[in-house]
């Protein structure tokens, strides 16, 4: 007789499908429900004020409408100049100044000459004509529909589908002149993401939350089996032990001596800028676009950036994080294996394996503020939730399963692998509804379908359908989008010397493909495949399969995501080494020997790769030279970069003349591991060539734990007295860190003398200021490699259309590229880019202290000289109501500034 679910009659079924049924149609309706769009209206120029050029820093680079009041006495003035002489033309309005590095302006330019007036706008000339007598003004208006011209209220010139001017600036050749009263400009900027959710979608929105709670408070409280509801007496309890005291430790110290990951300033300045623009966008390029979808791990780095924005602090994230996760890991084996085994004979070396393996996933991929961390947390809390639903019998619980996974998936596309616990529980729920009723089965699946709508509010709370759409073409548009059969290109950057490559990096990675193919090898030879630790094997080998086909079709193929399949690969390798490799009815020495073999390649090639690591986590680094950053990719394209080859092979692990990635070194280790297994098991026909393999497992892992741990307590001690995180991570803690800000003066007697004046003598240290001194109150960008490194410079507002203009750059060092191959360039959206048509950049001269010069190239501080003033002009706000359709002129085109589609990868 089948057995009865708690609660069955209390709600019948139907009303269950009807609440499914309501929950997913206000799901639906999210995207398509009104926001209400912040619009700002920058007027030229300043209430009550003459018209002065001044700079205009718009992001997107156009703005949704404009219009140009021209008077005509202005042009009159203009006529009776200099300007004019010779026949030259005067420039009565100008949006942005001729470039030789851009062949096509985009702007808007209004042009006279002895009675002649010129307009065009994106270099197509829209009017030419001799004014007529008496003619007061002309207008130009610009809008979605196209660019018109009005002379004294008529149109004389219209050309539809033109996209409104670019603006940079608003320069006049008019400026001071009393005839220049009434010319004017408004522009309505682009600020169309810039939304909060209107009366009727805050309504939808709560009773979404309230339909969602209660299908799934139904569905758990439905859905269980009244005799598994309690604990299990048999069951062992949690205990924790020495393994769970040391891992959460090495983590806090990771923090303090671990390394910067490149993307950390990168995610740190989109989740810092939240306040200012009110959504997570591409602070850096792709006009400030959101993120979306993938923005639910930015909103919570940026709650927790509210607390303090030190680097300590904001390093705790993930490290938080991850003292969490390898808990529920603990935590899900325990509860996986079940009964006494999990807590005697031999099962009692597991939760060190396991730290073993955690440790060689999480310390050179995860110390990170990019998102897989937020992944991994999802993907761990959905393997002990879904096991906890198993072994209760509570089928309900899956509904929370859903909703943690379609939560998971908004961090970025390994987040995927967080349904891989739902995928391999399907037999489960299977058998837990064979004997059901079909509306039970329905009102169950409805349950299960309307939980994955915890996705819907996390995008679209302030965000319309139309935006998700544009934001998705601008990212495919302006940013790298490589195709799944590529995939390849993230293990050739695996495999290849540098920081992508290091060692660490690829141990995790390639033990975790060498015990794939073990575990692979021991189901296709062992009889028995259904006891729990086979389960668990199975589980975590399947889930790391979903995991690498979750990379696959990644847009992007950075070596980082790898990062978000950690959590399945930790269980494989700890299982792997526990259990091992070679199945349990093979007696025989060649399996042994072959399973060695290849365990032994892996481990060459991994220690093959260079002890480099990021930026600053690199200067005090052991093994060669670490002063010098030598590119991967133009050693590889120039065949004669003798020196650079040196330069990478000597940074590769060693001892003396022994290189850790010696193949005779680990063959001997091998030999020694099935010497010590056979001894230990009296020899004979015992499995010691599999405990062999096994135990060199833990070999490598242990050597890999063990190198990071010293090539990071080195570093440290070989910078000083300089600068390095470690050092400011501990002077946070003790009385407060501007980061390497602290260490950098700059000579007085290069800034301008309003700097160097009586006003600020206590800045006067020896004839230097320092840096973190010089930009306090100072308006200053900071480039996202060495954004991690430079705590108290606040972000640099993007919101209301616009960037704020810097007085200052700390830009990294020209050999890791940076802000001039994304910020200042047009052609991927850089929100910086205004400044290369109306700024030029002076390099400021630092000096790094106690020593005149680092031991490595620190980046560089910059002042930006502005052609005008900026600001010199008035932004008020309005709003309007749009709905979840309505959408404005493609910022994804060619015409917006003249790239296509694809060039990039190009």
């Amino acid at each position: 007789m089948p057995r009865r679910l708690t609660g069955q009659h209390a709600v019948t079924a139907w009303v269950l499908v009807g609440a499914a049924v309501i929950t997913a149609v206000l799901a639906v309706l999210l995207p398509l429900a009104p926001v209400r769009v912040q619009q700002p209206i920058l007027s030229w120029p300043e209430a009550g004020a003459q018209p002065r050029s001044t700079v205009v820093p718009l992001v997107p680079y156009r703005p949704l409408e404009m219009s140009a009041e021209l008077p005509g006495r202005t042009m009159d003035a203009l006529d009776r100049s200099r300007f004019t002489a010779g026949g030259k033309w005067a420039d009565v309005l100008t949006t942005l100044p001729e470039d030789e590095n851009q062949p096509v302006s985009r702007g808007l330019r209004v042009q006279t000459r002895a009675g002649e007036v010129r307009i065009s706008v994106s270099e197509q000339v829209l009017l030419t004509e001799r004014r007529p007598a008496g003619t007061k003004a002309y207008r130009v208006v610009a809008t979605s529909q196209g660019v018109s011209v009005q002379r004294d209220g008529v149109v004389v010139a219209d050309r539809p589908g033109l996209l409104p001017p670019q603006v940079a600036m608003l320069e006049t050749a008019a400026e001071n002149f009393p005839e220049a009263n009434g010319l004017s400009a408004k522009l309505n900027t682009d600020a169309r993401f810039q939304s909060a959710p209107a009366t009727l979608k805050l309504v939808l929105l709560a009773l979404h939350a309230l339909c969602l709670l209660g299908c799934l408070w139904l569905c758990v409280s439905r859905y269980r089996y009244s005799e598994r509801a309690r604990r299990d007496p048999d069951e062992p309890r949690f205990k924790l032990g020495l393994a769970d005291i040391a891992v959460p430790a090495i983590l806090v110290l990771w923090a303090v001596i671990g390394p910067f990951n490149d993307d950390d300033g990168w995610y740190l300045r989109h989740a810092l800028n939240l306040p200012n623009a009110g959504y997570v966008g591409n602070y850096y390029h792709s006009f400030n676009a959101p993120e979306a979808p993938f923005m639910f791990s930015q909103y919570l780095l940026g709650a927790w950036g509210l607390i303090s924005k030190s680097t300590l602090w904001m390093r705790m994230f993930p490290t938080v994080i991850g003292i969490a996760v390898w808990f529920v890991l603990r935590r899900y084996l325990h509860a996986t294996l079940g009964g006494r085994r999990a807590v005697r004979g031999p099962y009692r070396t597991l939760p060190y394996l396991l730290a073993l393996a955690f440790l060689v996933w999480w310390m050179p991929f995860e110390l990170t503020l990019r998102p897989e961390p937020v992944v991994c947390l999802g993907v761990a809390v959905n393997l002990a939730l879904a096991e906890f639903a198993r072994r209760r019998e509570w089928p309900g619980l899956y509904a929370v399963v859903v909703a943690v996974a379609s939560l998971t998936t908004l961090t970025t596309a390994t987040g995927i692998v967080a349904w891989g616990p739902l995928l391999l529980h399907a037999p489960y729920l299977v058998r837990y509804t064979r004997s059901w009723v079909g509306k039970e089965r329905l009102a169950y699946l409805g349950m299960l379908l309307v939980s994955g709508t915890a996705a819907f509010p996390a995008v679209f709370w302030d965000m319309k359908l139309s935006d998700l759409v544009e934001t998705t073409r601008i990212h495919s548009w302006y940013w790298f989008v490589t195709p799944w059969y590529q995939e390849i290109e993230r293990y050739n950057a695996l495999l290849h010397p540098g920081t992508l490559g290091n060692w660490a990096k690829r141990g995790a990675v390639l033990l975790t493909v060498v015990a794939l193919v073990f575990v692979v090898i021991r189901l296709a030879t062992r009889r028995d495949r259904n006891g729990p630790l086979d389960r668990l094997i199975v589980g975590s080998a399947a889930m790391s399969g979903i995991g690498l086909a979750a990379l696959a079709i990644s847009p992007t193929k950075w070596v980082h995501h790898f990062g978000g399949m950690a959590v399945p690969a930790i269980l494989v390798l700890a299982l792997t080494a526990f259990a091992s490799p070679i199945p349990a009815r093979v007696r025989r020495t060649a399996p042994g020997l072959l399973a060695g073999g290849v365990a032994a390649f892996a481990t060459v090639v991994i220690f093959s790769g260079t002890n480099s690591w990021h930026a600053f986590s690199d200067w005090g680094q052991p093994f060669g030279d670490h002063t010098r950053v030598v590119d991967p990719a133009a050693v590889a394209k120039d065949p004669n970069a003798l020196s650079a080859k040196q330069i990478l092979e000597g940074q590769i692990p060693h001892v003396g003349p022994l290189k850790f990635g010696n193949m005779v070194l680990w063959l001997a280790v091998i030999g020694l591991c099935w010497w010590l297994a056979r001894r230990a098991m009296g020899g004979g026909g015992r499995r010691w060539a599999a405990l062999g393999t096994a135990r060199l497992f833990t070999v490598v892992q242990t050597s890999l734990v063990v190198l990071m741990l010293a090539v990071f307590v080195i570093a440290p001690i070989n910078q000083r007295p300089q600068w390095s995180p470690a050092k400011g991570n501990v002077k946070s803690v003790i009385g407060g860190s501007c980061g390497l800000a602290d260490d950098l003066f700059v000579p007085l007697d290069k800034l301008s003398p309003v700097l160097r004046g009586p006003d600020r003598p206590a800045l006067r240290a020896g004839g230097t200021i320092r840096v973190r001194e010089l930009l306090r109150d100072q308006p200053t960008f900071v480039d996202w490699p060495i954004g991690l490194a430079y705590p108290c410079v606040p972000v640099l507002p993007v919101k209301d259309g616009m960037t704020t203009p810097a007085e200052y750059r700390l830009v990294a060092s020209d050999q890791l590229g940076g802000s001039r191959s994304v910020t200042l360039n047009e052609r991927v959206g850089g929100t910086q880019a205004f400044i290369s048509r109306v700024a030029t950049i002076e390099r400021v001269p630092v000096n790094v202290v106690p020593t005149a010069t680092p031991r490595a190239p620190w980046g560089h501080l910059e002042r930006v000289v502005y052609r005008h003033p900026p600001g010199r002009y008035t932004v008020s706000r309005t709003e309007r109501v749009e709905w979840g359709l309505v959408s404005w002129p493609r910022l994804a085109q060619f015409d917006y500034v003249g790239a296509r589609d694809g060039w990039l990868n190009e």
